[in-house]
């Protein structure tokens, strides 16, 4: 379009249809793309992607099929709604896409599968191709039509799926999962997308405009509070981010404006999203211009900033010395109580020299000829036999019998907070534990601001490993590494559930360390009933915290 070439762009940057050319790898796209694709190389057969409308799905499903379309050994196919009235249909029109030359006038429902069934193991076995169903717009499938995506999967060989099905939905499909159990214990990948956050949103813009803006003659449209602005008004969601810039371009170009500020972005987002109600501009500027300014000298110097604000670290020392206090009251009390006749200077000497003189004559001569010669004896030929017999098992051992005082070194990943990793590593935060990681590093002077990638010691808590044995825990992830737990738990940080880690020493291994979520269950008829409503951690064990221990201790390093 020429009249883009107004603001210096060769070709649309904001344009509202998947283009895979403008595909922003935001970190929680990239994973689903990156474990999508490995899916179907693996022949692992049905994955799931949900999210909210506008949050990536069908951009998602075009970069995957760009990627795949160049593997020859892969033939997908694609279905965009997927909203068939009868199975019947749903079937032929499968087939229709399978063989498109051929016509099936059948409406026996079990010919049709049986001829599905034929082409996949034509191509899947005989021509070893690798054939790939994608459904956009998952959540209109009906509980019939599930059923039969259900029967496909149970097409297969010894080792591996003949049919590979990703399915992108809204997060009304999970509904539908819940009703067709079968159906939702084959799902071998599932992952939730959620909107991007200020920092993935300002980065999603400028990468479209980077991508559009013609070489050598980029520029910026956009002032720091209209960022913020865009980010507020459309919550991070990346179609309503494309759809607000699209009307800020055209804006631009009407005014014949080069950039757009705080004020310019607020009258187009009235003509963009007419019924959303808007703050006065004086307070909302001023509120905005200071998260801005902090966010950008946050995002500047890779700083992190944890939540301590009610209840400082140093609020929290200024209390400390008041246990210094009260022998102090105690000393001041009996000066001043005239009406007890007992003067201080008087008992002191009186009590010194009584003990002194008197207990250390008497036990000395009375209980040192006493004790060797019959103690000595009765030791020796007791005790030695008794610790021979396992020192010998045991004693080899001795170096990893040695519980260490730490667990090990983590480095501060950004967008992290130390609150936020005490709680994946102890499973609260408490001043306590806040206290010894203090003393534990020696660099952390500060726990209000930590810098992203410096790395953090943490030490052995006691008390928060102590569980009781019957208590049940989803178990997500085990490991002997602790930097790999810790990766795993933080990674976990999008999700609609907390997780911990749960330490386990192991006196011959030293310590293993399980992801769990952060939520006992008093019974595994209560953990299962919870799992089930989480299709993404469906293939999470329920063990309880006996059972853990034993695993730790079987695990093998």
């Amino acid at each position: 379009m020429d009249y883009y070439k107004i603001l210096n762009f060769k070709m649309e940057p904001f344009s509202n249809s998947p283009d895979p050319g403008l595909f922003y790898s935001s970190a929680q796209h990239l994973e689903a793309l990156q474990k999508l694709e490995i899916s179907i190389r693996l022949k692992r057969g049905l994955n799931i992607i949900t999210g909210d409308i506008g949050t990536g799905k069908t951009t998602i499903s075009r970069q995957l099929i760009q990627r795949i379309s160049q593997d020859e050994t892969i033939k997908f196919y694609l279905i965009l709604d997927p909203g068939f009235s009868s199975n019947i249909s749903f079937l032929k029109y499968l087939l229709h896409l399978f063989e498109p030359e051929k016509k099936y006038e059948s409406n026996d429902e079990n010919i049709l599968k049986e001829s599905i069934k034929e082409h996949l193991f034509t191509y899947g076995v005989d021509q070893n191709i690798n054939i790939v169903l994608i459904i956009d717009e998952g959540q209109k499938l009906s509980l019939p039509c599930i059923e039969i995506l259900r029967e496909l999967l149970n097409f297969e060989t010894n080792d591996q799926k003949l049919l590979q099905i990703i399915i992108f939905a809204q997060k009304e499909f999970i509904q539908s999962l819940e009703q067709i159990v079968n159906f939702q214990d084959r799902i071998n990948f599932y992952y939730k997308l959620n909107p991007l956050n200020f920092k993935e949103s300002k980065n999603l813009i400028n990468y479209r405009l980077e991508k559009c803006f013609i070489t050598g003659k980029t520029s910026t449209l956009f002032t720091p509070p209209a960022y913020f602005l865009i980010y507020v008004a459309t919550g991070g969601f990346p179609r309503k981010i494309v759809t607000l810039c699209h009307q800020i371009m055209l804006s631009l170009i009407i005014k014949n404006k080069t950039k757009a500020d705080f004020f310019f972005v607020r009258s187009c987002i009235k003509k963009a999203f007419p019924k959303k109600r808007m703050v006065r501009p004086a307070f909302l500027f001023t509120f905005l211009l200071i998260l801005i300014i902090g966010s950008l000298y946050a995002v500047n110097y890779n700083k992190i900033i944890p939540v301590f604000d009610q209840f400082s670290y140093f609020n929290k020392k200024s209390i400390e010395p008041k246990k210094s206090n009260p022998p102090i009251k105690a000393e001041k009390s009996f000066d001043t109580s005239e009406k007890k006749n007992l003067n201080p200077s008087e008992i002191k000497p009186e009590i010194k020299p009584e003990i002194k003189p008197e207990i250390k004559p008497e036990i000395k001569p009375e209980i040192k000829p006493e004790i060797k010669p019959e103690i000595k004896p009765e030791i020796k030929p007791e005790i030695k036999p008794e610790i021979k017999q396992p020192a010998t098992s045991a004693e080899k051992k001795q170096p990893g019998l040695k519980k260490p005082d730490g667990y090990g070194s983590i480095k501060v990943p950004e967008n992290a907070t130390l609150a936020r990793m005490m709680r994946i590593i102890y499973g609260s935060f408490r001043y306590s534990y806040l206290n010894k990681v203090i003393k534990y590093n020696s660099n952390l002077n500060d726990p209000n601001t930590v810098n992203a990638g410096m790395d953090i010691n943490f030490p052995v808590i006691e008390n928060s490993e102590d569980l009781d044995d019957k208590r049940i825990f989803i178990v997500l992830f085990e490991t002997d590494n602790f930097k790999k737990s810790f990766i795993t738990a933080h990674n976990y940080q999008t999700s609609d559930f907390d997780v911990r880690i749960l330490p386990v020493w192991r006196e011959d291994k030293g310590f293993f360390f399980p992801v769990v979520i952060n939520k006992p269950f008093v019974s595994m008829t209560a953990a299962n009933k919870y799992k089930k409503n989480l299709p993404e951690i469906i293939f999470a064990e329920c063990k309880p915290v006996s059972q853990i221990k034993n695993n730790g201790k079987k695990q093998k390093g």
